[in-house]
């Protein structure tokens, strides 16, 4: 059966980036599943490709003296059966998991589509001052969690509950983002110029 993007966008909502990160950290590798998840959850859900990938090479060098947590080790076989059953993952005879054909085209199709996802950006500091602030309605409270995790990752420091200040550049992506997921008309950007009046930021 077909996974469409509906059923698969609401896994993600349930379980964070969790099922993204595992397509994203297989996309090029094939692997056993006891290396990928020493690998995986040793550099933890939240890190970056750079850490797991380090991760994947220490837990290879002192295999024999790593515990998985049990609990963890778990959960992760959930997901990995569940992306097996979606025809996203595949096992050869030796018990080694790679992407499928679908899986590759998916996680391509979501890497595209991705909105606001804090690995999508980097600290890119600036001499100017930049203020955000916003003013989302509750409808969009799954959005202005997002926001604020990507206002942080930029290095944004929150002064108000919804003001944020830092001399840091606004990717032209992050702009993009909000107006894909229609939030932009509620936020407001605002760069402090050298003579110390403020300009809108868009």
């Amino acid at each position: 059966m077909e996974l469409t993007d509906k059923i698969f966008y609401e896994r993600l909502k349930m379980k964070g980036d969790k099922i993204y990160k595992i397509l994203d950290f297989l996309e090029d590798k094939t692997m056993d599943m006891v290396d990928f998840a020493s690998s995986f959850l040793a550099a933890g859900y939240g890190a970056s490709m750079g850490k797991r990938d380090y991760e994947f090479k220490k837990r290879n060098r002192n295999r024999e003296n790593y515990k998985i947590d049990r609990q963890e080790k778990r959960r992760l076989e959930k997901y990995i059966y569940e992306l097996k059953v979606d025809g996203l993952l595949r096992e050869d005879s030796a018990g080694k998991i790679n992407l499928s054909p679908k899986g590759k085209k998916k996680i391509k199709h979501l890497r595209k589509n991705r909105v606001l996802g804090k690995d999508l950006y980097q600290k890119e500091t600036s001499s100017k001052v930049t203020i955000i602030s916003y003013d989302l309605p509750v409808s969009f409270n799954r959005e202005r969690d997002m926001l604020r995790t990507v206002l942080k990752v930029l290095g944004f420091h929150m002064i108000h509950k919804s003001v944020w200040v830092g001399k840091v550049k606004v990717p032209k992506s992050f702009l993009a983002g909000l107006q894909k997921l229609k939030i932009l008309r509620y936020v407001e950007i605002l760069e402090v110029t050298k003579h110390g009046s403020l300009k809108q930021y868009r």
